[in-house]
């Protein structure tokens, strides 16, 4: 790790939910593709949408375990990610890059790796937090992770496709010009 920062990673738990970076908290676009989009219609909700997300992380704990990574640098919550099974995920539908991989044949599903201090970007951070899933999902017997990834710009939630691929990962599907299916077997 570059410039000797202090770097925890952790799971999301109930108890430390609220240390989701800020921008992540109400965002439901995986778990709640509807409501997501009224509220960006309407706007005012975001106290409804945490609440919202941290049952979606209560019930997914409890339905397949940790699903979520918190990133801290120097004690301050710094980046996040988040996994599960992709019938977690009903927003994975609208992407056409299929067939996105099921739980039945040890595929997980990454909707998100973000760095929200963009002073940190850059440094590693994405890469040991990615790592840091992979080990932990290759503890747990699975086969695969899959993520959608932007193509032609880093400014999405699970990141760009040329991080992916640096890390391992090969397009799997590439029916959908901007956000490739990738792939990476455990």
């Amino acid at each position: 790790m570059a410039l000797g920062i202090e770097v925890e990673i952790l799971d999301i738990r109930e108890e430390n939910s609220e240390d989701i970076p800020k921008t992540c908290r109400s965002c439901v676009y995986w778990e709640f593709p509807d409501e997501f989009k009224a509220e960006e219609e309407r706007g005012g909700t975001e106290k409804e949408l945490e609440d919202k997300k941290r049952g979606w992380f209560t019930q997914t704990l409890k339905e397949f375990g940790a699903c979520g990574k918190i990133v801290y640098c120097e004690g301050k919550p710094v980046g996040y990610a988040q996994f599960a099974p992709s019938t977690r995920l009903p927003n994975i539908n609208s992407y056409r890059s299929k067939p996105v991989g099921k739980i039945e044949e040890g595929v997980v599903f990454l909707s998100c790796l973000y760095i929200s201090d963009e002073n940190l970007r850059g440094i590693g951070l994405g890469e040991r937090l990615l790592t840091n899933i992979i080990d932990k999902l290759k503890r747990r017997g699975f086969k695969a992770i899959e993520t959608f990834a932007r193509r032609s710009d880093a400014n999405n939630p699970s990141g760009p496709m040329v991080f992916y691929i640096k890390n391992g990962f090969h397009i799997k599907d590439n029916a959908d010009p901007d956000y490739p299916l990738m792939r990476l077997f455990l």
